[in-house]
């Protein structure tokens, strides 16, 4: 059965939201399209806005999974977003198609969850629920789980943004409105096929962490994708030359210099980074030409071009961004000096 992934991307006008967000060294849309193929996806269809279209594919062309026939669909100024999910019914035809946010993740392989999926038989809408971190069910969700006689059982669920479409369902949907501000909105929809004798499915799941625009969202999601990175005793064999310390999972990239420092996977560390006289603590990214000299940094992103020396202190549970500097400045007198950008946050200890 041929299978194609409908990842959706919907930001606003402007902004490319979070599927270019970085995490493990890599935007979470790369890691989104990582998980298709070994669950049998045959190729991807990325529904992106025009605005985004160009920086997307650029990041998909460096760092997306080779392989894999990814097109593109877009829509806004002239053509809606209705339009586009026209286009994309087209291009599915009578065919199986995933759907999935270009921003988040199961914590569980794709493949696994698919491969529940009857191939034979296919329900029309095969939906997956999680338990929600939030406390409480949608009344959307609420209303999906009790019209197809899902227990509730007291748990408080929410629907994950990926989902199965059997044969031919989604030309059936058309353009209802089945995506909604960037989350799966299923319970019309489900309903319609339902009415129309179709069968619908709904699988719990492990969890879904998806990026909101939280610090929190990002690094759950770094920290997921560090866990399961694959060991490369290469990178460890390299640099733990008796100055270097190295323990547990840990990528070095070739081009990337590490002096006297400590590195406690897991973690990765980027080409052209230079990690000195450091340490570098667990569920930490270190991006592509990073500079950390002096300092200790532990469950952090640091973006590429960013340099971090000589703080003082040990940087926990941060983000910073591309290119930015982070130093203690020893100049009289004495005082915090900030440069901090739109929706920045700074939080002094």
């Amino acid at each position: 059965m041929t299978i194609t992934a409908v990842i959706m991307h919907t930001a606003g006008a402007g902004s490319t939201g979070g599927p270019l967000q970085r995490v493990a060294n890599r935007p979470i849309v790369c890691h989104v399209l990582d998980q298709l193929q070994p669950a049998g996806v045959d190729k991807a269809t990325l529904v992106v806005p025009r605005w985004d279209l160009d920086e997307l594919r650029e990041s998909v062309l460096a760092d997306g999974p080779q392989g894999l026939e990814v097109t593109y669909v877009t829509y806004g100024h002239d053509r809606t977003f209705d339009d586009a999910l026209g286009a994309v019914a087209d291009l599915v035809g009578e065919g199986s198609c995933l759907i999935h946010a270009s921003d988040g993740l199961p914590t569980e392989p794709l493949a696994d969850l698919l491969r529940t999926f009857d191939r034979d038989a296919p329900p029309a809408l095969a939906a997956f629920v999680h338990r929600s971190l939030g406390g409480s069910t949608t009344l959307a969700t609420r209303r999906l789980l009790r019209s197809f006689g899902h227990p509730f059982n007291g748990e408080s669920l929410e629907l994950a943004s990926v989902c199965m479409l059997g044969p031919g369902a989604l030309r059936r949907a058309g353009t209802s409105r089945w995506w909604q501000s960037g989350r799966l909105e299923l319970t019309s929809l489900a309903e319609r096929l339902s009415n129309d004798g179709a069968r619908i499915a709904i699988q719990p799941i492990d969890g879904w962490i998806q990026y909101g625009g939280s610090t929190r969202q990002l690094l759950d999601l770094n920290r997921f994708l560090l866990d399961a990175l694959p060991s490369d005793p290469a990178s460890a064999t390299r640099i733990n030359d008796g100055v270097n310390r190295i323990e547990g999972c840990v990528v070095v990239h070739p081009r990337a210099r590490v002096e006297s420092s400590t590195i406690v996977g897991p973690a990765i560390v980027g080409a052209d980074a230079s990690v000195l006289n450091a340490y570098i603590g667990p569920f930490t990214s270190i991006g592509a030409g990073v500079r950390v000299e002096g300092a200790e940094i532990e469950r952090s992103i640091i973006l590429p071009g960013a340099s971090i020396t000589h703080i003082g202190g040990r940087l926990v549970g941060s983000v910073v961004g591309r290119d930015a500097l982070v130093f203690r400045d020893f100049s009289l007198p004495r005082a915090l000096r900030l440069n901090v950008g739109d929706g920045g946050e700074v939080a002094l200890c």
